[in-house]
């Protein structure tokens, strides 16, 4: 009965990815709400504007150091194993953040629970490079985040009004337990075997992937991260620019399904080309979003293609090694990057202009776009290849 239920859903159903979806994105879930916890943090738990910032930076590290010793773990111990430790560590550690009241002690409580919870993220990364089709494993792991986010920041304040100032983090515990409860559902999921569609990658092209990527979030979290004021800056009431945010944020949903549904059948290269000219149209127009249609059409182009290309890209990672390794790494870099991204715009904001900040993020994205050029043309042709052999 107990090896029946460890391995109860078929790992090509619909219901398995969005399973490993789920449980790949909760250990570090707060992201995608991230401005309820540091309004909890400074507003009703009682700590500064600063500590709360610096509360979420501990935590955030703690996450990146967590998934860059998962890239090391994942081909030494059980996946399944690492992820229940981790998960059930994880629950006790957000719950327990209701009774830590020093800031000191909060610092490195908050620091430990970021490194469990980027442990969980590696090891997600690479279990979901491991499915059959990754295209669609990374898109429902985005829309999952873009939904959860949604959903959170819209009930947070009534839970707060019944459970308390640390409702945020009852909720992080929550989808942590969740987790948990789903893992032993999940599918058993080893490395994929090396073959002619599967093959290691070559350095050079894995290299100018991560850099694609990196490169990429940064530009598109520094544009987030301004976003808003960039409105304000324009002439638009600040209600009215949250408004236009939520709504276009939806789009994301939208671009997150774009991989579920079209998948790799008519190749990557085609919608990463497209996702990043969209991107770069939409740094040039908000530069001059002195009207509110320019505006919220620039807002619209980027937040489709944001999860559509990050998506593709890393399902090429997972096309480039079956062992998820490389899969984890990007998922580092790529959350290296998204962390990079608000400081880089602003070092490059120019005295009373968005301009400078946004025309740089335009050539990033097409720097980026380069990069990644020679990895996916190498893909796409050794994918014909293979279909021709077939």
């Amino acid at each position: 009965m107990k090896h029946r239920l460890l391995n109860q859903i078929p790992a090509t159903s619909t219901l398995a990815y969005c399973l490993v979806a789920f449980v790949a994105m909760a250990g570090l879930a707060y992201i995608n709400f991230l401005p309820g916890v540091v309004s909890a943090l400074a507003g009703g738990i009682g700590f500064s504007d600063a500590q709360a910032g610096q509360i979420v930076a501990l935590n955030g590290y703690g996450g990146l150091l967590g998934s860059a010793v998962a890239i090391f773990l994942i081909s030494r111990v059980p996946w399944q194993y690492a992820m229940m430790a981790c998960l059930a560590l994880l629950t006790v550690a957000d719950l327990g953040t209701a009774w830590v009241a020093s800031y000191p002690m909060l610092l490195g409580w908050r620091f430990g629970a970021g490194v469990l919870g980027g442990l969980c993220v590696g090891t997600g990364f690479a279990v979901i490079a491991r499915l059959n089709n990754p295209d669609r494993a990374f898109g429902l792991l985005l829309f999952v985040q873009f939904s959860l986010g949604s959903v959170v920041i819209y009930l947070l304040p009534g839970l707060e009004t019944s459970l308390g100032a640390h409702a945020v983090f009852y909720v992080m515990a929550a989808l942590a337990f969740v987790s948990l409860v789903l893992l032993p559902f999940l599918p058993a999921l080893r490395a994929k075997s090396t073959s002619a569609a599967r093959t290691g990658p070559l350095p050079g092209n894995a290299a100018l992937l991560l850099l694609a990527i990196f490169g990429y979030q940064a530009a598109a979290s520094g544009i987030w991260a301004y976003v808003g004021l960039i409105g304000r800056d324009a002439g638009l009431a600040a209600e009215t620019v949250s408004q236009y945010i939520a709504a276009t944020g939806l789009l994301g949903l939208l671009g997150a399904m774009l991989p579920v549904i079209s998948g790799n059948r008519f190749g990557r290269l085609y919608w990463v080309t497209a996702g990043m000219a969209m991107s770069i149209a939409a740094a040039v127009l908000l530069s001059y979003a002195q009207s509110t249609a320019l505006y919220v059409v620039a807002m619209a182009l980027l937040f489709f293609a944001w999860p559509a290309v990050q998506s593709f890209l890393l399902a090429v990672t997972a096309d480039m090694d079956g062992t998820g390794r490389l899969s984890a790494f990007a998922g580092l870099i790529a959350y290296v990057g998204l962390a990079s991204g608000p400081l880089l715009a602003a070092s490059l904001l120019g005295s009373g202009s968005f301009a400078m900040m946004l025309y740089s993020c335009a050539v990033i994205f097409f720097a980026s776009f380069l990069l990644l050029f020679r990895p996916l043309q190498a893909r796409e042709a050794r994918f014909e290849t293979v279909s021709l052999s077939k």
